[in-house]
Order: structure tokens, then C-alpha cells, then sequence
């Protein structure tokens, strides 16, 4: 009887499942990261609803973005003074490594790929209800 009991006393104090997250916060999600995506390789993620204007982020509201961050990171210490020149002539030179290494330099961040990301992620997120509606409605 005292396993009885004691099933019964666990039963009875069972703590409710974890609240996991909602299928439209998962679409919304899958939709963000999917923008991501798409502005990290130069794209436009922008989207039209049934009688609406065309809205999302393009490139150009990203690469915009992604200057206002780098405009504030140039006042910090450890960033040479010349940084934006070294990145201009790298740039026009065509030397890849001296450009990636100028432009990490510049957002000054550990990972720059994931403060990258996360400024997108910031445009994108005003966005992702309209944009799995969107989604829905193509779909039908």
C-alpha cells in the first residue's frame, strides 16, 4: 500500500508542463530567421499583405542600420583612427582580409557576425507577425 501512496502523492504534486513557446511565437521565429538570412546575403526580405503596402526590411535599411552601429562604436578606444580608410582602400584594392579585419575592427564587438545578425533581428521583429500572415495568406 505505501507505493501506492506514494504514486499517488506524486501524482497529486505534479507540476504543470513547461509552458512552451506558442506555434505562431515559433512562426515568427522561423520568419525572423529567415530575414536574417536573406539580409545577410544583400537581399531585401520584405513582404506584401492583400491590400497593403509593402513592408519588411530591405538591404539598404540594413546596411543604414548597420552604419548608425559602426558610427558609434568609432569614439571607442582601440579602434584606430584610421579604420575607415584602411577599409575604403582595402575595399577598392580588392584585399578581402585586410576589409574583414577593418571591418571587425570597426563594430568592435567579440563575435561581429552575431551583433550583425542581431541588428537584423531588430529590424525584422516589428515585422513578424505581418510577415507569417503574409506567409499564411500566399499560402492559401
Amino acid at each position: 500500500m505505501g507505493a501506492l501512496r506514494a504514486s499517488q502523492f506524486e501524482y497529486d504534486n505534479r507540476m504543470p508542463p513547461a509552458v512552451s513557446e506558442s506555434e505562431a511565437d515559433g512562426a515568427e521565429e522561423r520568419w525572423i530567421d529567415d530575414g536574417i538570412a536573406e539580409l545577410m546575403a544583400r537581399r531585401d526580405f520584405v513582404f506584401q499583405r492583400r491590400l497593403r503596402p509593402q513592408m519588411g526590411v530591405t538591404f539598404e535599411r540594413f546596411a543604414q542600420a548597420v552604419d548608425e552601429f559602426v558610427m558609434g562604436q568609432l569614439g571607442l578606444s582601440g579602434i584606430s583612427n584610421s579604420v575607415l580608410g584602411r577599409l575604403v582602400l582595402a575595399a577598392r584594392c580588392k584585399v578581402t582580409s585586410d576589409a574583414a579585419a577593418a571591418a571587425d575592427e570597426i563594430l568592435s564587438v567579440a563575435n561581429p557576425e552575431s551583433a550583425l545578425e542581431e541588428i537584423a533581428r531588430q529590424l525584422l521583429t516589428p515585422f513578424a507577425k505581418e510577415g507569417v500572415l503574409a506567409q499564411a495568406e500566399e499560402a492559401q
